[in-house]
């Protein structure tokens, strides 16, 4: 059954927000990387086993590795990160998925999963500042919270599919035929998987030897989380209250501030957005 609660004009909205923008402000052209046969169906499980390992595709500033395949009816793709501040930015913030079967940087079509959470429980953990052990249970609850945001990830949206728009659940056939997985798998790492059939993009059934080599642009967006509000962080990934006196580093921070220094931000990464572009051909074999 379909999703009742997720309106069409707030998924476009989030579409909008969210993906990685259309030609004009996309800057120079991303490089085509060659295309993958895939001689047998990947089973949609968020299980890496399908995959070439270690992924061929890695963007060192997301965190994010990824990889591309397609068969004559789908399209195959997947991403996985093994970076716990960049998959809890993934859990809370959301992730988009965006497609262009031109080639280009218009994003016609969008997946979005996991779903941005605002549950307090997907907040990130504050560290006990000045204990020994306030390093080890900022991990301890980091993972406790990344384990809760995935078994809670159980809807996504699609937009533009020939078929299908709108919310999902996870585990219910969609009209189009999308399929779609993330779990964290046994080496604590998100592997998140989609097969896309021809049909919901290409309107046609399946690929022929014409469509050998046409270019497919696939865009991977995080959004960045906000740190809660009067706090900052300090260098052992917790955080410092603000007071009128300023943080208990204010010091330290002024001290590099004048040498011309930057100080450095742990959770940077969870805080900022990135958007990954990959653009590669469509291979079809007989």
């Amino acid at each position: 059954m379909r999703l009742v609660n997720i309106s069409t004009v707030a998924v476009t909205l989030l579409v909008v927000l969210t993906s990685c923008g259309g030609s004009k402000k996309a800057g120079k052209s991303t490089a085509t990387v060659p295309g993958n046969w895939q001689s047998t169906p990947i089973a949609i499980d968020g299980d890496s086993k399908d995959w070439p390992s270690p992924y061929p595709n890695y963007d060192s500033k997301a965190k994010l590795a990824y990889a591309t395949s397609n068969d004559r009816k789908y399209i195959y793709i997947t991403v996985e990160s093994g970076d716990e501040l960049t998959q809890m930015k993934m859990l809370k913030g959301g992730m988009v998925v965006s497609i262009d079967t031109g080639g280009g940087k218009e994003d016609p079509f969008s997946i979005n999963y996991p779903l941005e959470n605002n549950n307090v429980e997907m907040d990130v953990p504050q560290g006990s500042d000045g204990q020994k052990d306030g390093a080890v249970q900022f991990q301890k609850q980091l993972s406790q919270r990344i384990r809760k945001g995935i078994e809670a990830a159980n809807q996504f949206t699609v937009d533009g599919f020939a078929g299908c728009n709108g919310g999902y659940m996870i585990n219910q056939t969609v009209p189009c035929g999308i399929k779609l997985k993330a779990r964290l798998d046994e080496y604590r790492e998100i592997v998140w998987e989609v097969a896309i059939p021809v049909k919901s993009l290409f309107n046609k059934d399946s690929l022929t030897a014409a469509d050998a080599g046409k270019q497919i642009g696939v865009c991977f967006s995080l959004k960045g989380t906000k740190a809660p509000k009067g706090q900052v962080q300090n260098a052992n990934g917790g955080m410092n209250q603000m007071g009128g006196g300023g943080s208990r580093n204010s010091a330290a921070m002024g001290g590099a501030m004048a040498g011309g220094g930057k100080t450095s931000n742990p959770l940077e990464q969870l805080y900022s957005a990135t958007k990954t572009r990959k653009q590669f051909s469509l291979v079809v074999q007989p």
